[in-house]
């Protein structure tokens, strides 16, 4: 096999990306020689290949040409012009042909190199897990993890001690506790009262230890899916970025991140109304399979038909894209698997996508169901992924 040939299957195969045919054809060759054998060790060895790569940079092909030069213009004067020529031009010829192998050969070993630390970077990156931060009203900091046995302990640890402080300090107000959950995060609590909450990455919820008089609170940046336990005498609140939704028995997922323009509540079964929380006489009321979007600057609402089991697909283990921008799709990955990304012009940010993908698929699976689909190209420079489209 020609060079280009065995730079492809292994550039291929350190990517992960050989089929069954070209591995094969990758293995004859690997057989067919113990040099052969010697090159694919060192480009599949990871120190072997930072250093290789290392002194290939430090190379300098300016000092033999100048050597060269200077050995030329030292020749004997008394010796034929012609020769000196002959030797001149045989030696240029030699260099142009060397620096263009060289360069070549340079660049097919950048290419490799680049692919590998691709590679090696979403290695790197894995789907988020259950994790949270608790931050009690006494200031403590509780670590939760996917152990739901320890998550429970937890909990009652400080619903005990808090109820103590506050028996102890004859205290009227009611402790507040928040809930924070990471990047590559998940959460699910259930409140005092029976009400159930999932938690997506990179979110908060601000509630009560208890609940008292005739209200149920809770404040939430980020995105939240709530099943409310029915209690006609006292309704379920929830606040987010300066609105606020009212329930009396219902689930519904609401979103809205610091970078979100706006607030998208889906409702799935039973009714809520919506306001913006300093103005209650304004009341939207909300059915099921619909989605409320208000602006955060005027709180001005559209409502649309949705299908609820797209938006909450979150909460089932899948992502579920419709008429997505790849922009606002790569927002929802870098918040599950926690990484930075940046696109090579707005265009590519504004291809619109459908498709669905598993949430705790690998993600290089995620990466590849988006390469095939909108012909895409991934690469990692330093800790971010660069997104553009191939040519």
């Amino acid at each position: 096999m020609d060079i280009d040939r065995i730079s492809d299957l292994l550039l291929k195969s350190l990517s992960g990306s050989i089929n069954a045919e070209e591995q094969q054809a990758l293995d004859t060759w690997r057989k067919e020689d113990p040099s052969n054998e010697e090159t694919w060790k060192t480009l599949s060895d990871p120190a072997r290949l930072q250093e290789e790569y290392r002194l290939w940079r430090s190379v300098g092909t300016d000092s033999p040409r100048d050597a060269m030069r200077h050995r030329i213009r030292m020749l004997n004067r008394k010796r034929r012009i012609v020769l000196i020529a002959a030797s001149a031009a045989l030696f240029l010829l030699l260099l142009a042909t060397s620096l263009v192998a060289l360069h070549r050969s340079e660049r097919r070993f950048k290419d490799l190199y680049a692919t590998y630390q691709t590679q090696q970077y979403m290695n790197s990156i894995h789907p988020g897990q259950t994790k949270a931060k608790l931050m009690t009203d006494d200031g403590r900091v509780v670590v939760l993890g996917s152990d739901a046995t320890d998550n429970d302990a937890a909990f009652r640890t400080v619903m005990a001690e808090e109820n103590e402080r506050s028996r102890k300090e004859k205290a009227d107000r009611i402790a507040i506790n928040k809930l924070e959950i990471p990047r590559g995060g998940e959460f699910h609590i259930t409140l005092e009262d029976g009400t159930e909450v999932w938690l997506n990455a990179e979110s908060s919820l601000r509630y009560p230890e208890h609940f008292d008089g005739n209200r149920r609170e809770v404040d939430l940046t980020g995105e939240a899916y709530f099943k409310v336990a029915r209690e006609d005498a006292r309704p379920f609140q929830v606040r987010i970025a300066g609105q606020l939704i009212r329930v009396y028995g219902t689930e519904f997922n609401v979103m809205s991140y610091e970078e979100d323009k706006y607030v998208y509540t889906t409702l799935v079964e039973g009714s809520i109304s919506i306001c913006p929380d300093n103005v209650r006489s304004s009341e939207l009321i909300l059915t099921p399979g619909h989605q409320a979007v208000s602006a955060k600057s005027d709180f001005s609402t559209s409502v649309q038909q949705v299908k609820p089991e797209v938006v909450t697909s979150w909460r089932n283990g899948m992502f579920v894209f419709e008429n997505q921008t790849l922009d606002q799709i790569m927002r929802q990955l870098s918040r599950w698997y926690d990484f930075s990304y940046g696109f090579v012009s707005d265009d590519v940010a504004n291809t619109v996508f459908m498709g669905r993908m598993p949430r705790y698929g690998t993600f290089g699976e995620v990466l590849d169901i988006l390469e095939k689909s909108g012909n895409l190209s991934f690469r990692a420079e330093g800790n971010k992924i660069l997104i553009s489209r191939n040519n």
